[in-house]
């Protein structure tokens, strides 16, 4: 009985090894080409996160633009007021007309 159990454990493993000695080439073939998408998907990771870092860098300098464009329309609209309030201010003159909005 002894016998007839090791002749189906070694069976068995030989069968096993011809399973796994068989597939090697393919588990080889498919682990490459895994590794080269994995060596792809981390430049473009690298890329990607580039790409991230300048749009926000330009994302920023467009914020401060748009915030230095706010303030100096804001200078220039009360210095329109103060020129408008010393024209007004003189007698006998007429406040300058306000040019019509064209839509």
């Amino acid at each position: 009985m002894r016998h007839v159990h090791r002749s189906i454990i070694l069976g068995m493993a030989l069968f096993v090894a011809l399973v796994i000695t068989g597939c090697g080439p393919d588990l080889k073939k498919e682990n490459e080409q895994l590794k080269s998408q994995v060596a792809a998907a981390q430049k473009e990771n690298v890329d990607l996160k580039g790409q991230v870092t300048s749009l926000k860098a330009d994302a920023d300098a467009m914020k401060k633009q748009v915030e230095d464009l706010t303030k100096e329309k804001q200078d220039l609209e009360e210095k329109l007021k103060e020129a408008e309030a010393k024209v007004s201010a003189k007698p006998g003159t007429k406040p300058p007309l306000k040019p019509k909005k064209s839509s």
